[in-house]
């Protein structure tokens, strides 16, 4: 009874031990390099605010969506290696800061460093059905100095996707350089 009892605890602890699972591959959001325009603008200070993104995107799990439209799936082992909020805010302030040459654009958790207008992002939709495309829908606003709303827009973008994180990651970049591209061209209008 006891060699069974001792050759159970080996069987179990063996196989707690020596299990192995998939290491986990972490992902960025990586500004574009070389913008294929640029805009006018005068030299303005312009602050990025934290971006809002839906509950079940604020996880560092890649989430995409199955083709039936309604079912999510969460990758336990495909993860973003920052917040995901964080990494849009960080990439449209580069993007438009490439965008807009002569101008200054960073990231801001505070309004209060003098900035000339402020950019505000509300996030609804940053996913991918995986053969198909990638989506990005979201709202945004440019604040001015006297916290008056200067424009407000609906951005309702996407791009084909493949079946890869890889790819996932390199289309949703694209996706927020597009973003980019829509703000910058309303801040170009705008004077400082």
């Amino acid at each position: 009874m006891q060699k069974l009892f001792a050759f159970i605890t080996v069987i179990m602890l063996s196989g707690c031990l020596g299990g192995f699972s998939t290491p986990s591959r972490f992902y960025s959001l990586t500004p574009q390099e070389v913008p294929a325009q640029t805009y006018k603008s005068k030299h303005l200070f312009i602050g990025i605010e934290p971006v809002k993104i839906p509950v079940y995107l604020d996880k560092p799990q890649i989430v995409t969506r199955n083709s039936n439209k309604v079912e999510l799936n969460i990758s336990e082992n495909n993860r973003w290696a920052e917040p995901l909020s964080d990494a849009i805010q960080s990439v449209l302030a580069t993007d438009l800061g490439a965008l807009l040459p002569q101008a200054v654009v960073k990231p801001s958790s505070f309004r209060k460093e003098g900035f000339d207008y402020i950019i505000w992002l509300e996030v609804n939709k940053f996913e991918g059905i995986w053969n198909q495309q990638t989506k990005l829908e979201a709202w945004w606003s440019i604040i001015n100095q006297d916290n008056q709303v200067i424009a407000r827009q609906k951005a309702s973008l996407s791009r084909p996707l493949g079946d890869t994180y890889d790819n996932l990651a390199q289309q949703q970049s694209g996706l927020i350089e597009e973003l980019a591209t829509q703000i910058a061209k309303q801040l170009s209008k705008l004077p400082k």
